[in-house]
């Protein structure tokens, strides 16, 4: 409800007068000022309608609104008091009253930052207008105390908090809004790329599924990220692998306003603390970083426990699921945040200590705003009720209970997922902040967690242009979960297998897993990984060393699937044989015309092509391995004819990779399906 502030003062203290303008002027404290013009005028960060709307109910405008008029009504009841106590309790109040304005205006500045698709330009402007309204409320109240609380003064007090007021509430309306709209693709809206792109699959295999898609058009994304993000970055700043993730995925945080503002909180700790004592703030966040372990298996839990909120039929599961997650994300990420920053500010942590003794230490640091805002995530009644198995669905109310009290299940939903979005706005912050100050940071000598591997993993794949759904090791096995793989991207699933195995030299088996169950698995294993990079190796700072060093890959993933060495032999000597020729009538308009560098370079792909069958033939045995030798040797021959026949004799050449052809194709892939509309 809003405070109803009166018409008119009515009768004053003539001590109450003289008092008043003394404080104004002895105080020196002016009221707040409208801040200059600058970028945060302009909306930049593009959210969907459903972002949007939790902004504003974060934001809680016409709440801070409230707390302004409370201000002004406390010190509105000293108009009748004596002049001794409106010396001694309204510059506290005077104090108080423009902290409120200044921290409206801050949250204001912050909802402005972003940009709804679906919301009107006067909608959109309205947290400025609160906010200039707010701010001229207050200037207006200092102008009454100085005229001696003038009646004159005072109606312009009164009507700046009823404009402020009339701002909220349609925010407030806004928010709240339950009208359903079509739906939005918070990707495409956020950064530029689809859905399709990168909504399917585990957050934490997202990396590949995001360096896939921004592989498509790198310049202008980087752009477009570079615009929605320069209140946290510069123009200037390189996004590196890592920074990228981080950006992306706090431009489509379903959270927005509290993971920007953690993030902003993030980086200027980390920043602050990188340049005035670098070895201390590089050695907690290795700490850190050593526990990304637990931190992935906190996510996979907080994920599971969100999916069965979301399937579960009946409220008591749906509850259980939600105090689940509730209690996974304070003990996990909020602790796990909250002893990083307070080791940052030189705040040691007793191991094993409560929740409770945390948000105390949290709630110590005075002039730290990130800390009051992890504070705020812990509800000790809520953590000790779920702790201590204090709590169940009430069926008869209709309401959960907690500690034998009524709560909100959607509130509780609500809260952890608010505090989750924090910790991850930290970690955002904390990229940031390494990439501004990166001639800082020390790194550590230490050798990665498995975590780490599989990020680099990721990282490789998505470099290869392979989107990759979920990530899983057992032992020195991996498994890729993948989309289904086609004749087209196939290659590409070899390209990505073979940078992979460079990132973690200590992989021994690869095993690609499609989403169609029915298909089989694409496993490779060292023997496999071993002979493509051999032919990799000398080309990857020249040319592309695919489809030669697949062609090794691919005998062995055949191998591996318990296909008959006659068909692996076939299948590798049908798309050898193909690429040969694909070449061949693709550089044929310009060796018709006599360019000796399509010629070199025909010839240059199929000793290429040559080195690759060789390599598949290593890995067979018998007559599968002779017939693999005999034609790469054949292929082998043939360069080494060619090199003194004019360019436009090769137009007609290859005869032997187009009998292979003929006798070997079509290829048989147990992996893929639609050969015959695709070209080999």
């Amino acid at each position: 409800m809003d405070v109803t502030l009166p018409d008119q003062l009515g009768a004053v203290e003539r001590e109450s007068c003289t008092a008043a303008r003394a404080v104004i002027r002895k105080l020196n404290l002016s009221a707040p000022r409208e801040p200059s013009t600058g970028q945060q005028e302009v909306a930049f960060v593009p959210v969907t309608h459903a972002q949007w709307k939790t902004v504003l109910k974060e934001a809680d405008l016409s709440g801070l609104q409230r707390e302004t008029d409370e201000k002004v009504t406390e010190i509105l009841c000293l108009r009748t008091a004596s002049g001794r106590t409106v010396g001694k309790q309204l510059p506290e109040l005077l104090r108080s009253l423009h902290a409120s304005v200044v921290a409206l205006g801050a949250v204001a500045e912050e909802v402005s930052r972003f940009s709804s698709s679906r919301t009107s330009a006067a909608e959109q402007r309205l947290a400025t207008d609160l906010a200039r309204a707010n701010r001229s409320e207050a200037q207006a109240l200092f102008a009454c105390l100085e005229q001696g609380w003038a009646e004159s003064a005072w109606s312009a007090v009164r009507r700046y908090a009823l404009a402020a007021q009339a701002a909220g509430r349609t925010l407030e309306a806004a928010a709240t809004d339950h009208a359903d709209l079509p739906y939005e693709d918070v990707y495409q809206r956020t950064l530029g790329v689809s859905a399709e792109q990168l909504g399917p699959g585990a957050g934490v295999a997202s990396r590949a599924r995001l360096l896939a898609a921004w592989a498509e058009a790198p310049q202008m994304l980087d752009r477009r990220l570079h615009r929605s993000m320069r209140h946290l970055i510069d123009d200037s700043l390189p996004l590196t692998v890592i920074l990228l993730h981080h950006l992306a995925v706090l431009a489509f945080s379903d959270r927005p306003l509290v993971t920007h503002r953690a993030a902003l909180l993030g980086r200027d700790l980390v920043t602050s603390h990188l340049k005035s004592d670098p070895e201390l703030a590089c050695s907690v966040m290795a700490r850190h970083v050593a526990r990304e372990p637990e931190m992935v298996s906190t996510h996979r839990g907080q994920i599971a426990y969100l999916d069965a909120y979301y399937e579960e039929e009946y409220q008591e599961e749906k509850a259980r699921a939600v105090m689940d997650l509730h209690r996974a994300v304070l003990e996990a990420d909020v602790r796990r945040t909250a002893v990083v920053v307070l080791e940052l500010l030189g705040r040691a942590v007793p191991q094993g200590a409560p929740l409770a003794t945390v948000r105390d230490l949290l709630a110590a640091q005075d002039g730290q705003p990130l800390c009051k805002l992890l504070a705020s995530t812990i509800r000790s009644e809520w953590r000790n009720a779920n702790a201590h198995e204090d709590f169940r669905w009430d069926p008869v109310n209709g309401t959960l209970l907690l500690g034998g009290r009524p709560a909100d299940l959607d509130e509780v939903l609500d809260a952890a997922l608010r505090a989750r979005a924090i910790c991850r706005g930290f970690e955002h912050g904390v990229a940031v902040a390494y990439a501004q100050n990166a001639s800082l940071v020390i790194r550590s000598a230490e050798d990665s967690n498995y975590v780490g591997r599989d990020l680099s993993i990721l990282q490789a794949a998505g470099e290869a242009r392979f989107p990759v759904l979920d990530i899983r090791r057992h032992g020195s096995l991996v498994r890729l979960d993948v989309p289904d793989v086609s004749v087209e991207s196939l290659r590409e699933a070899f390209r990505a297998i073979l940078r992979a195995a460079i990132a973690d030299p200590s992989v021994e088996c690869w095993e690609l897993r499609q989403a169609s169950p029915d298909r089989p698995l694409l496993h490779v294993d060292r023997t496999g990984t071993r002979a493509g990079l051999q032919v990799a190796e000398p080309l990857w700072d020249t040319a592309d060393p695919l489809p030669f060093a697949a062609l090794p890959l691919l005998a062995n993933a055949m191998t591996n699937a318990g296909e008959p060495t006659e068909t692996t032999a076939s299948t590798v000597l049908c798309l050898a044989a193909a690429h040969v020729l694909g070449e061949r009538d693709r550089l044929s308009p310009a060796l018709a015309h006599g360019d000796s560098a399509a010629k070199d370079e025909l010839i240059s792909t199929t000793k290429l092509i040559s080195d690759g069958a060789k390599a598949a033939a290593h890995l067979m045995e018998g007559a599968a391995h002779r017939k693999l030798l005999a034609f790469a040797e054949v292929l082998a021959g043939e360069c080494h004819r060619l090199k003194s026949a004019p360019p436009f004799a090769l137009v007609r050449e290859f005869v032997p990779a187009y009998r292979a052809l003929r006798r070997h194709g079509p290829a048989h892939l147990p992996w893929t399906t639609g050969l015959h509309n695709s070209a080999v």
